[in-house]
């Protein structure tokens, strides 16, 4: 019985908080500039952490690999158990990409309007890093 009135009684609470005005977030400029930097200092915290645990992960399968190759076990089986060299890679592209958008972020803070060259500056950045990314890959394969 506690249980049912305890539900009508968020229910009716629950109505009684909906008869308030109409509430349209794109009217309010405070709530809307926080929830887009909140976004987005969420994603780059994203890229930001899994960057560094792919790292991490890279450094100590490198030390495990050379741990087993001294402790004597079969190539095949190190080759099966640790990660193939595409994830290196893809470590690589991703460092050069975040080194590029940084630039262009320090680039466009010392450069006073900001608008359509500030777009412009980051472009050129980040295809320079993967510009950078390429040549480093073509090298490598090379």
């Amino acid at each position: 019985m506690k249980r049912i009135t305890t539900i009508i009684a968020l229910l009716i609470f629950s109505i009684a908080a909906n008869a308030q005005t109409t509430f349209v977030i794109s009217h309010d400029r405070g709530i809307t500039t926080e929830l887009m930097r909140s976004t987005v200092a969420t994603i780059v915290l994203y890229i930001i952490t899994a960057f560094l645990i792919s790292l991490v992960r890279i450094i100590l399968n490198d030390r495990l690999k050379k741990k087993m190759l001294d402790k004597g076990v079969p190539v095949e089986v190190i080759a099966n158990m640790l990660p193939r060299k595409n994830e290196q890679v893809l470590a690589i592209k991703w460092f050069s990409v975040l080194i590029a958008i940084s630039m262009g972020l320090l680039i466009i803070n010392f450069t006073t309007p900001l608008g359509l060259h500030s777009v412009i500056i980051m472009t050129v950045c980040v295809s320079l890093g993967y510009l950078g990314f390429y040549l480093w890959a073509k090298r490598l394969n090379a």
